[in-house]
């Protein structure tokens, strides 16, 4: 590689990733810590892909710098599948070139492209709008798929299309969940079983108290016994 297809591939690298980061991924997901991070690991990567190709050292040393590199990366922090869906095309940017030399140009540039315009319309809004996914913790266990089904979608108010248990707590009492549901699906709440009637409370307590109160002054009556009148001297 010569100094003017260094400058060739620089120039289709920085504009690549520029759409990339700046145009795609930005404006749609709004993370400035990210956006730096898809640059720097970008031209970092063009800067020793092409650097190799200037010299004796093999191919295989770039596709082992790209794999450690990806392995340091994805390890560092906690990432979402969209993230490091563009995390990896920022890395095949820098390495495709930084490795086109000669006529392999047209096939570098045709696989930029490629990359930006797959990335476009698969994270495009429109696509696979409706579908969410969300990690729900409820309490206790479940007890049947249909009754967390029902559970679930009382709660979210959408229709749920999977779910899997990805953890159980017994000490604390709480599940956590994967759930997968579709919000142009409402579901309307289910109706909830109304608690049993309480027994009316009459006044048979107070009837109770003056049947008893009755029965008392009857007994005590009952006990009274009159004394024969007295005869009186003359």
């Amino acid at each position: 590689m010569d100094y003017d297809e260094f400058l060739v591939g620089l120039a289709v690298d920085l504009v690549a990733i520029s759409v990339l980061t700046y145009a795609l991924y930005f404006r749609r997901h709004q993370r400035r810590d990210l956006t730096l991070g898809l640059m720097g690991i970008n031209i970092g990567l063009f800067a020793v892909s092409s650097f190799t190709a200037t010299t004796s050292i093999s191919i295989g040393f770039g596709i082992g710098l790209f794999a450690l590199l990806s392995v340091v990366r994805l390890r560092s922090t906690v990432a979402s599948q969209e993230e490091i869906g563009y995390y990896f095309v920022a890395l095949v940017i820098g390495l495709v070139n930084g490795l086109a030399v000669g006529d392999s140009w047209n096939i570098a540039i045709t696989l930029n492209v490629v990359l930006i315009s797959v990335m476009f319309v698969a994270d495009h809004p429109r696509m696979l709008q409706h579908a969410e996914r969300q990690m729900v913790v409820i309490k206790r266990a479940p007890r049947s798929p249909d009754a967390l089904r029902a559970r679930l979608e009382d709660k979210l108010g959408y229709e749920v299309t999977r779910v899997r248990v990805r953890e159980v707590d017994f000490a604390r009492k709480r599940t956590l969940l994967d759930v997968r549901f579709r919000t142009d699906r409402p579901v309307s709440p289910r109706e909830k079983p109304e608690p049993a009637a309480k027994a009316e409370r009459t006044d048979e307590p107070a009837t109770v108290v003056a049947a008893n109160s009755e029965a008392t002054h009857v007994t005590e009556a009952t006990h009274v016994t009159e004394e024969p009148p007295r005869e009186v001297g003359p």
